[in-house]
């Protein structure tokens, strides 16, 4: 089978027999199984339902995350890079501002703009993830950054936490090779149905199950299996 979003393979490893679906590990949408491959897959399912309660490890405070708990209430920030990055950047936009001025191609010059700002954003701005019994707020900043989402408590049924892969072409002609990525999203499911893309970064697999779990606890919502959903 093959995902009717991206046209990506399915792979075996993401059916969830007890929901009779398939996640796509590249886009990450679901897809209802044929009846004769959902029966095939619950056979050899445990029993596992949506919605039912589950057991999870707790999972330690990451490194790099900075944390202020309140009562009833939990702010978390880290950087959003690291300083090598933000300097590697920086020489790229200097080639950049120096091959259009040297050359007279001004039109050059907005580009090493655009990428001396994201050197800036690298090196100086923090996710923020501020959560209490009213709100749940993902922003970053200090410089201005698109992504910032606004959820009302009440709306949220279920914080998860999804695995995505991507596949690159490395190595020179003739030594060809491809390499899996994973990627990682944490996201709500609503009361209304939907599914909201918190971080689309969250800094890796145990940071997004860390938040997943104490917002969870802020906001006194008990795990439960999400179709898809990446777990320990």
């Amino acid at each position: 089978m093959n995902c009717r979003s991206c046209g990506a393979g399915l792979d075996a490893g993401r059916i969830d027999a007890a929901l009779g679906v398939v996640t796509c590990s590249h886009c990450g949408s679901l897809h209802e199984l044929p009846q004769s491959m959902a029966k095939t897959a619950s056979e050899h399912a445990s029993g596992a339902t949506s919605g039912a309660k589950r057991t999870r490890l707790d999972v330690g405070l990451p490194a790099r995350f900075d944390i202020k708990r309140g009562a009833g209430s939990l702010e978390v920030s880290w950087p959003v890079g690291q300083g090598i990055q933000s300097l590697i950047l920086l020489v790229i936009a200097g080639g950049f501002a120096y091959v259009g001025l040297t050359s007279g191609n001004l039109f050059i010059l907005p580009i090493a703009l655009v990428i001396t700002y994201f050197a800036a954003v690298r090196a100086v701005n923090r996710h923020r993830v501020r959560v209490d019994a009213a709100r749940l707020e993902i922003s970053q900043g200090p410089l201005p950054w698109p992504g910032a989402k606004k959820l009302d408590a009440s709306s949220i049924e279920q914080l998860f936490v999804t695995e995505h892969e991507s596949r690159v072409e490395t190595g020179s002609e003739g030594d060809r090779r491809v390499e899996i990525r994973r990627h990682y999203r944490l996201s709500a499911a609503t009361r209304d149905k939907r599914r909201v893309v918190l971080l689309r970064d969250p800094g890796g697999a145990l940071q997004g199950l860390w938040l997943e779990q104490e917002i969870e606890g802020v906001l006194g919502i008990g795990d439960t299996v999400v179709a898809g959903a990446h777990t320990l």
